[in-house]
């Protein structure tokens, strides 16, 4: 009788795959990898399917307002969103001039994201224009 296993999980760094293949060391086995579509940044994953961001392999927990804005950004590296743009994506209305929800947000993605936030590799600001991210 032929048994067929399947497991759907995250595993960035690869060790439960392992752990998985060293089990089934001598039997007959076969092996389909089925990634998830994720989006790299540097060592930044994003599985926007299961809205999970991992962090050299450790997960980062996010509001809906950073995983948005973050999801956002990461959509087209490169390119500088406006702060009216990432309030949107974050709440789907309006953005309201003066108000500093955006740049809380983005100072929080730096401190969860960053290696050091006070300079920032990914999460750039464009003076008078807005944030961008950047592939490293």
């Amino acid at each position: 009788m032929e048994e067929i296993i399947v497991i759907r999980m995250a595993d960035p760094d690869g060790s439960v795959f392992r752990s998985v293949m060293e089990a089934l060391h001598g039997k007959q086995a076969a092996v389909t990898e089925i990634a998830a579509p994720s989006i790299a940044i540097g060592d930044i994953e994003i599985y926007p399917d299961r809205r999970a961001v991992f962090k050299a392999g450790e997960e980062v927990r996010l509001t809906h307002g950073e995983f948005s804005m973050l999801m956002l950004l990461a959509s087209a590296p490169g390119q500088v969103f406006s702060k009216g743009q990432l309030y949107d994506a974050a709440w789907n209305e309006e953005y309201r001039y003066g108000t500093a929800s955006v740049e809380n947000i983005i100072w929080r993605l730096r401190q969860k994201l960053e290696d050091d936030p006070r300079h920032p590799v990914f999460i750039k600001t464009v003076i008078r224009s807005g944030y961008k991210i950047e592939r490293v």
